[in-house]
């Protein structure tokens, strides 16, 4: 039962995550896009602009994209390790 309740949190919240990133309207990233490409020497030192936006600009998002990626493997692991256990009824 246990895991029902689970699968249906994990549900809900990826509709809620997809309903929210259907009502953010597009952005116009040109201006973004031309600053990176005049600034990205000069303010990081990296003369590729894929890099320096990774490394420098968007290091936590990155980072953190990795734990999550690492934490919903050892969930999957778990569950499916546990399967039958006298609290799944």
């Amino acid at each position: 039962m246990r895991r029902k309740y689970i699968g249906l949190f994990i549900f809900f919240v990826g509709i809620v995550v997809v309903y929210q990133s259907n009502a953010i309207p597009a952005l116009n990233v040109k201006p973004i896009a031309d600053y990176l490409i005049k600034n990205t020497y000069s303010k990081t030192g990296s003369e590729n602009v894929v890099t320096a936006v990774y490394l420098f600009y968007r290091y936590y998002d990155t980072l953190f994209e990795a734990l999550m990626l690492l934490f919903s493997i050892i969930a999957v692991i778990y569950m499916s390790v546990h399967e039958g256990d006298k609290y799944d009824e």
